[in-house]
């Protein structure tokens, strides 16, 4: 049987309680098989991470974040492993192992959703979402729907690194979802060691694209700069973001680092590197690690098979 959709079904004309129970019905036959949750840990007391075992004994961790009332975000995961490979990040060190299907990504949220509701998504867990875009765009489609969680699309958040063809795409997507490109260096050579994926776009290409989806979306993008001490957060360094994100219609997000076992970088100074971004009239915030008492933080989700 084909994959139905949650707008497919209640495109039918059923009234939505109906509609549901067709959903939910179909889903429990044919192709809803949810992760089984078998590890929770809990730091902060608005931080909770869950490891998800898989059905072929992969595992995924998600992120719950409390941030207040109205306020309550899960960092979902898209592939397990990542085939991005960023130096700096442990689920990057995993490799890559697969794309997860729609159930497993939406069952993260839904694991979530059971005690609370819902208000904002951020791909920004394990994978690289534009390397499993059909599925991350259904999942999305799923969750976004009045049927399903009913997350408004200005509150989903997608994460890429640059992946070209994924940006185009996402530019005529009918949901005006967000747009964040990970940026781990303001030059093509130093990127491209901390990011050694060999299809890496340049980001003189990444800026080209997010130009047309802009022109298209008119939606404005965040950058995320993960900083590190040492590597990326000179002057010069701090400069050349400046300049690239005066290209495009950006906001910049300095994203603390958070250790890993077996990674060397060490976290640069966030609230130095706002200031020096302030001077020169950039659009800047600082991200604050959270869960990193947990591994929950930006970086550090990273399992291993069962």
């Amino acid at each position: 049987m084909s994959e139905l959709t949650w707008d497919e079904i209640a495109a039918t004309g059923l009234k939505p309680d109906k509609a549901k129970a067709l959903f939910r019905a179909y889903h429990q036959r044919f192709e809803f098989a949810p992760p089984l949750k078998v590890e929770k840990a809990e730091g902060e007391a608005n931080v909770e991470k869950v490891r998800f075992r898989l059905a072929d004994g992969l595992a995924i961790e998600a992120v719950f974040m409390d941030h207040g009332p109205d306020k309550k975000f899960v960092c979902v995961s898209s592939q397990v492993g990542c085939p991005i490979g960023c130096r700096f990040c442990a689920t990057g060190q995993m490799g890559f192992k697969r794309n997860l299907t729609v159930s497993e990504i939406i069952s993260q949220v839904y694991h979530f959703a059971g005690k609370q509701k819902i208000t904002n998504l951020v791909f920004m867990g394990m994978g690289e979402p534009f390397l499993n875009y059909d599925r991350v765009l259904k999942a999305v489609t799923l969750l976004n729907s009045e049927l399903g969680q009913n997350i408004a699309s200005r509150k989903i958040v997608v994460s890429t690194v640059g992946i070209v063809t994924g940006i185009r795409q996402f530019a005529g997507e009918r949901q005006k979802l967000k747009l964040a490109w990970s940026l781990a260096a303001p030059s093509d050579e130093l990127r491209q060691r901390l990011v050694p994926y060999p299809a890496l776009p340049t980001i003189e290409e990444t800026i080209k694209a997010i130009t047309a989806y802009q022109q298209k979306t008119k939606q404005r993008v965040t950058i995320e700069y993960v900083l590190l001490k040492g590597v990326n957060d000179s002057e010069a360094d701090l400069h050349e973001l400046d300049r690239l994100a005066r290209q495009i219609d950006s906001h910049i997000n300095l994203i603390e680092y958070n250790p890993s076992p077996g990674l060397s970088f060490a976290p640069g100074d966030t609230d130095r590197a706002r200031l020096a971004l302030k001077k020169l009239k950039a659009n800047v915030t600082v991200r604050r690690s959270l869960g990193k008492t947990i591994t929950a933080g930006c970086g550090q989700l990273a399992t291993q098979p069962d």
